[in-house]
């Protein structure tokens, strides 16, 4: 059983990691064309217009988390009818959502111009508005199926269908953009292939699990009113981390654009580059999270707290070699992607490597908190973060500028979530009191990766910035911080525990496969 989940991760985050490769070489064109022939301000108000859209998805709730952490259970002893209940009140409740969303969308649009300065007409910015509008309100009718994917971790069937889609866009976009040079076809596009996708798994997930279509709910059944009680429950529970997360991850840019809206597109080049990636290991996140929700029913506190070790071991690694060569890298990507002109000042440039990377190291607790149902205990501590993330950023931004708002985040996070969600993990599913061992691993890993970029990028500021000279960057930035990891971390139970179990048996699988196949072809 251990096995298989550790397979399902593995199938999942590999197949989820190829496939946004494939979409983040062609953003990349989209992007670089998108600039060439429509222009840094409608790239600006698109990045606006999508925070502002976020942030109106509060009326959510949470229910997405709430449905996928309930399904663990009845997924784990297969208990047809209670998925069947719980994926019909998500269905319901999902409609609810689309349709508050799209009123509530509605009502906002006369206050656009307060938070988009722009040259741009306010009647297309109104038109642009609309067409994303429509587009997040359309999928909250067919997606809902989506979720049983995650809680069976087959993540890797929506991740290939999302890739097959995307690619298909992203080429029709960069044609289109091309020929006309508008932005609307770039968003009609947009709309036409995400109504696909949702198709797509809509009817793909019934043809798996038969057993969702033939379901006969009785609205008044006793059974379906618990499941709702349930539901409801764990959406109060979850309602603040859904806030608080919406406002902590995409009120950035809305401040941002209050001073300079320009900038909200030079910042969006980078984050191009820093959301893909993120998404790249949040695939890797998803198959833990709904690995770790499973184990969560089996295994005793302390199996729980190894496990655990063994998560922020793997999670630090990949995201301490990402973050090195990203900070190493980006500026020199940025030169010779779409030139020096869209090079940030060195100080909001920290501000984006620092935000990438703290939210990045500290996600397995997040990970465990959803996993193990502890929305309840932070919810108060969560609004908390999200006020402080306001007021920090507004403080530190008439201040720093644009790089106080983006400091203002990690500020009201190292005053809030870090010690308290931390705590209360350790607390209530490791059984151990405080969790100071884990701060201070934050904290080394955040100055060890700081440091690095700092050697490497004054060793390297004499040199030519060419692909040659990249590629040799990066390498140099991975292998010393390979180094330092191997050296931290090499007498530590769960780095043999990783290495033995993990990584050198999945190494002889591969290497078997590849010398098989090498005999075949001789």
């Amino acid at each position: 059983m251990e096995r298989t989940k550790t397979v399902n991760v593995i199938r999942s985050t590999a197949t989820g990691i190829a496939n946004s490769l494939i979409i983040l070489l062609l953003n990349l064109i989209s992007q670089k064309l998108f600039l060439q022939y429509i222009g840094i301000e409608y790239l600006s108000v698109a990045q606006v217009i999508t925070n502002l859209l976020v942030v109106l998805s509060f009326t959510e709730l949470g229910l997405s988390h709430s449905v996928t952490y309930m399904l663990y259970e009845p997924v784990a002893s297969d208990n047809r009818e209670e998925i069947c209940r719980i994926l019909h009140l998500y269905r319901k409740f999902n409609r609810y959502v689309g349709c508050i969303i799209g009123i509530v969308g509605l009502f906002f649009m006369p206050f656009l111009h307060l938070f988009i300065k722009t040259g741009i007409d306010i009647y297309m910015i109104y038109i642009i508005y609309l067409l994303n509008l429509f587009t997040s309100v359309s999928s909250y009718f067919y997606s809902y199926r989506n979720v049983l994917l995650g809680a069976h971790q087959k993540d890797y069937v929506s991740s290939i269908i999302s890739t097959a889609v995307s690619l298909g866009r992203v080429i029709i976009q960069c044609f289109l953009i091309y020929i006309t040079h508008s932005y609307l076809v770039f968003l009609i596009v947009g709309l036409c292939a995400s109504i696909i996708q949702n198709a797509i798994i809509y009817f793909l997930t019934g043809k798996m699990y038969p057993y969702i279509r033939r379901s006969n709910i009785k609205e008044y059944d006793q059974r379906i009113q618990n499941t709702k009680q349930k539901l409801i429950h764990n959406m109060a529970s979850m309602a603040s981390v859904k806030i608080a997360g919406i406002v902590i991850n995409n009120t950035d840019n809305i401040l941002t654009s209050w001073i300079n809206t320009i900038l909200v597109g030079i910042c969006a080049n980078y984050l191009t580059i820093s959301t893909m990636i993120k998404s790249l290991i949040n695939i890797f996140h998803q198959a833990l999270l709904h690995s770790v929700g499973i184990a969560s029913t089996e295994k005793t506190n302390l199996e729980k707290y190894k496990l655990f070790k063994k998560v922020l071991l793997v999670n630090t690694f990949i995201v301490g070699i990402i973050s090195v060569c990203l900070g190493t890298l980006w500026n020199d990507f940025i030169v010779l992607w779409i030139g020096n002109k869209y090079l940030l000042d060195p100080l909001i440039y920290i501000s984006l490597l620092l935000n990438f990377m703290w939210a990045l190291l500290t996600s397995p607790i997040w990970i465990f908190r959803d996993a193990n149902g502890l929305f309840v205990h932070v919810k108060n501590m969560l609004l908390v973060n999200a006020v402080l993330n306001l007021v920090f950023s507004l403080i530190l931004g008439k201040f720093l500028g644009v790089a106080g708002v983006f400091f203002g985040t990690i500020v009201a996070d190292l005053f809030t979530d870090f010690w308290y969600d931390s705590n209360i993990i350790f607390q209530k599913v490791f059984q151990k009191r405080w969790a100071l061992s884990y701060h201070l691993y934050i904290f080394e890993n955040v100055l060890v990766i700081l440091g690095i970029v700092w050697l490497i990028s004054y060793l390297a500021r004499a040199w030519e910035i060419n692909i040659i000279f990249w590629i040799i960057k990066g390498a140099l930035t991975a292998s010393i911080y390979i180094i330092w990891f191997f050296l931290r971390n090499r007498h530590s139970d769960e780095y043999h525990d990783v290495k033995d179990n993990m990584v050198i048996p999945y190494l002889k699988v591969i290497m078997g496969k590849i010398f098989r196949k090498r005999d075949k072809n001789i």
